[in-house]
């Protein structure tokens, strides 16, 4: 029977911890209750794709399962009544988030996000 080793759990020989000990020490960069932007696709059965860029809320920080910081994003600013209408969007990495400062302009619309009116088609 073969055995199995879960990639985490290798060590790393320069500072001679797991991999995993390694991500559990690293600290989420990004706050609670942070706006950020961020770009991704969700795939639907059949090959259809919903592609998505939106500034979205920092809920919940969470792990993979080697310890990698992850994050929790919504619409909704409060965890629970996001965790309540099904509107969180799970497991971002740091590195596909853009921290958003919460200026008065941004409040006033001036800076978020935009596109061009659609065309009709001919």
């Amino acid at each position: 029977m073969a055995d199995f080793i879960n990639v985490a759990d290798l060590k790393n020989p320069a500072s001679g911890k797991t991999y995993r000990e390694e991500n559990l020490a690293k600290q989420h960069a990004i706050p609670l209750g942070a706006l950020v932007e961020v770009q991704f696709r969700q795939w639907f059965c059949g090959g259809a794709c919903w592609k998505v860029h939106a500034r979205l809320w920092v809920v919940k920080h969470d792990r993979d399962c080697d310890g990698t910081p992850l994050y929790a994003l919504s619409r909704w600013k409060d965890f629970e009544f996001a965790k309540q209408v099904n509107q969180l969007h799970c497991g971002f990495g740091e590195e596909s988030l853009t921290l958003v400062e919460i200026t008065p302009e941004l409040i006033d619309g001036v800076g978020s996000l935009e596109w061009p009116d659609a065309k009709p088609t001919e």
